[in-house]
């Protein structure tokens, strides 16, 4: 019998798959058995009402992925340690490993406590096969960037995690890569903790065929006193989500969340983030810019939690979207949910068009429509490129941002 009451074309496919594989641990049936009983989201679930993953899968019928040529990196340039994972398969670096790291194919968590009612994170607890595991040593400052290329070609399902270990006192920063232009669907879920006084930078990139549907789940905890910074662009997909759930677990910790979204077309993009106080003296800031063209959609959900324990806490977050066509839409959530009683808390949203004052200034010293709009949407998500400290990575951002720009 299946476990999935009437189940869709697609979550068919899914309990197939599920069902076909040997070896199965207990661990991965208790998360398909959760799976089941939370099915896909749909767009009466709070906090997908906007990012229909049921609608976008129903009728989706799962095919084979095809090999594909891959071609280098605009960030290969950094001379980055490079990663791959290709349709859900772990390619690891030709090369020497560097001393204070260690990495390797590990299998894939059995569960994070934290994301056990996340329908998607469930999911793929019980579909990954294998998982890049990741370590940087005690005090280790890795200054060489790390690069994870997610690549996905063809239609086929497709599931892989990333497990990190920051130790108490190093230091990383990696980017991440959404590419290739497959059809089917892809998950990743990246579980990280970044222990006492270590600091971790993470960049990310998506930019995929109109066909894909993808949801990435960066689960970070933060002992005493860390830093995490997270900045991620995506030019959206037939549908993308990236979410990124930040607990702060230990004092005198920060963290920086911010992202940008380039929507044209009939493209959808989501960034939703979920950041949980639950030690003192913790800093938190975000901010979220949307461009959003023709028929696409640019959707934003922050949520503060600062429970009672988490006194001076200081949050702050910001929103704001970009409209250049009549059918174009964001949609904003920010929340703040506060029991602690002595903290610094904000947020804000807007949503707007260009500013015809500033257009027209701009056409009256010599530049033509379209340049005077493409250098004020520069400007609008410049804010977000300029998070980058590194000059050579902030220079490659700042040319995609452009490169989008003038295919428009």
């Amino acid at each position: 019998m299946s476990a999935l009451a009437n189940p869709s074309p697609f979550e068919a496919a899914l309990e197939a798959d599920f069902n076909a594989r040997s070896g199965t641990s207990e661990a991965q049936a208790a998360a398909f058995d959760r799976f089941a009983k939370l099915r896909l989201p749909h767009r009466r679930v709070e906090g997908w009402k906007w990012t229909d993953l049921n609608a976008a899968l129903r009728n989706a019928e799962p095919g084979a992925a095809s090999q594909t040529e891959i071609g280098p990196s605009p960030f290969s340039e950094l001379g980055a340690l490079e990663f791959r994972i290709v349709n859900g398969r772990i390619e690891l670096p030709d090369e020497p490993v560097s001393e204070g790291l260690r990495y390797g194919v590990v299998n894939p968590v059995a569960t994070i406590p934290e994301l056990e009612n996340h329908p998607v994170a469930a999911l793929n607890v019980a579909l990954a096969r294998k998982a890049l595991g990741f370590e940087v040593s005690d005090d280790v400052a890795f200054d060489r960037p790390v690069l994870i290329r997610h690549i996905n070609t063809g239609g086929g399902l497709s599931f892989a995690q990333t497990m990190m270990r920051i130790s108490p006192g190093a230091r990383l920063r990696i980017i991440e890569t959404y590419e290739g232009e497959g059809a089917g669907f892809y998950s990743h879920l990246f579980h990280m903790v970044v222990r006492d006084g270590a600091e971790f930078r993470r960049a990310v990139w998506q930019e995929e065929g109109d066909q894909s549907v993808v949801n990435s789940i960066c689960a970070a905890k933060l002992d005493e006193k860390a830093n995490f910074q997270s900045t991620g662009f995506s030019t959206g997909s037939r549908l993308s989500r990236h979410e990124c759930h930040v607990h702060f677990w230990g004092a005198g910790s920060s963290a920086s969340i911010n992202s940008a979204a380039l929507v044209a077309g009939e493209r959808h993009s989501d960034f939703t983030t979920d950041t949980q106080f639950r030690a003192e003296d913790c800093v938190a800031t975000q901010i979220h810019k949307g461009v959003a063209k023709d028929r696409g959609r640019n959707v934003f959900q922050g949520k503060f939690h600062v429970f009672r324990e988490a006194q001076k806490t200081d949050a702050k977050m910001a929103a704001n979207a970009l409209l250049l066509s009549d059918g174009a839409e964001a949609n904003h959530k920010p929340e703040l949910e506060i029991y602690a009683d002595d903290v610094e808390c904000a947020h804000g949203s807007t949503v707007g068009a260009l500013d015809e004052e500033a257009l027209f200034y701009l056409r009256q010293r010599g530049l033509n429509e379209n340049e005077a709009r493409a250098l004020l949407i520069e400007a609008f998500v410049g804010e977000v490129v300029e998070k980058f400290e590194d000059d050579a990575l902030r220079t490659i951002f700042a040319s995609l941002v452009d490169k989008w720009l003038e295919q428009q």
